[in-house]
């Protein structure tokens, strides 16, 4: 019983994968359109509109339409000539019939370089160099380019003959090295400008010589370029007469915009407040200063003296301590000044002998008290 269940359902298995595989053969491949280069299948019949319009039935149209259109166009792959390479079937296309457009336009043709339209006109043909070259002195072949090269030039230029004209202290090996980097930096150099040339991208002649269509502009600045190439940035470099300075050089000044959002002009004021330079406060010097001060008032009141207040911003000689002595005991002091006035009052004791006289005129008392015990007010300048 076992083995006819088990029979049976073999069975089914086989007929359902009989049913899915279906066959090579595609009704009707005669009315497609092929192009076997481009691996291109067209199918211009007309649709079945009862079929496209059921939206139960048109997923399943529509896959076996597509399924019979490949189906066909592989029956015809096959039909091409063939061969096998490494268990694998290759075949051989024909050319594409139908033209495809492009997504980007045709590459035009690279411009010829400058030695190309030499060659061109010399007649010069460019051959295929060998990658090695017989050398006579070393006896061997040596690469033409790389690093075995320069090895080979090392061991055969191990000493170089100094010219009779050269300075006989001057690195010779030295010398070599800085015109063989010299050289390869014209050749970038020409590279690049053919690349330029080749974009249509403008190319500055500031140091380069020879350039016989330098514009004035031009010369003007690599004359200005090469004042400016000195140590002290051609301060010391005398003009030409007539010499006009070259213009666009400067920084020029950017224009902030006035309207718009009024928050980049806030965070633009800020910037600007925050670069100013703020005072700072030195808070123990100002502590310390007020502390000397009460300390200076309180041993003069504790001496009896009279506590004066700072200099005046109009103007007077600072009192010293021996000009406070002299008014405490009474001998008064010689104040500085020019000035013309008059005193009131009639002074009581005995003037001041020891006070001299300025050549001119007598010499006037600023602010202050006089010899004796009279009292003296006189404002003013005079002689």
């Amino acid at each position: 019983m076992a083995d006819t269940d088990s029979s049976q359902r073999v069975q089914e298995i086989l007929t359902q994968a009989t049913e899915e595989l279906k066959s090579i053969k595609v009704p009707n491949d005669d009315q497609l359109e092929y192009d076997l280069g481009n691996l291109l299948v067209s199918n211009n019949n007309t649709l079945d509109e009862t079929l496209t319009r059921d939206p139960e039935k048109i997923d399943s149209y529509l896959h076996n339409l597509a399924r019979d259109s490949i189906q066909a166009l592989l029956n015809r792959v096959w039909e091409l000539p063939s061969e096998r390479i490494d268990s694998d079937i290759y075949a051989t296309l024909p050319k594409p019939t139908t033209r495809l457009p492009r997504e980007k336009p045709v590459p035009k043709p690279r411009p010829p370089t400058k030695w190309e339209k030499y060659a061109r006109e010399k007649g010069i043909n460019n051959r295929k160099k060998d990658k090695k070259v017989w050398d006579d002195v070393l006896k061997r072949w040596v690469p033409r380019f790389g690093y075995r090269k320069i090895a080979a030039e090392k061991e055969k230029n191990w000493v170089k003959e100094v010219p009779s004209n050269a300075d006989p202290f001057e690195d010779q090996f030295a010398k070599a090295a800085e015109m063989k980097k010299e050289n390869v930096a014209k050749n970038e150099f020409q590279r690049l400008r053919n690349i330029a040339k080749n974009k249509k991208i403008k190319v500055p002649s500031v140091g380069v010589t020879g350039n016989e269509y330098a514009s004035k502009n031009e010369l003007s600045m690599a004359m200005h370029h090469a004042k400016h190439a000195t140590a002290s940035r051609g301060k010391f470099q005398p003009e030409l007469p007539n010499e006009k300075k070259v213009k666009g050089l400067g920084k020029k000044r950017k224009i902030e915009f006035t309207t718009g959002s009024g928050q980049v002009e806030k965070k633009r004021n800020i910037e600007v407040l925050e670069k100013m330079d703020k005072p700072s406060l030195n808070l123990d010097g100002a502590i310390h200063k007020e502390i000397r001060d009460e300390n200076v008032a309180m041993d003069l009141k504790r001496k009896g003296g009279k506590v004066y207040g700072r200099r005046s911003k109009m103007g007077g000689r600072h009192r010293t301590k021996s000009d406070h002595k002299s008014l405490k005991l009474g001998t008064g002091f010689q104040g500085k000044g020019k000035g013309k006035g008059k005193g009131k009052g009639k002074p009581k004791g005995k003037p001041n002998v020891g006070a001299k006289k300025k050549i001119g005129g007598p010499k006037m008392q600023g602010k202050g008290r006089p010899a004796g015990k009279g009292k003296m007010k006189g404002k003013g300048k005079g002689k």
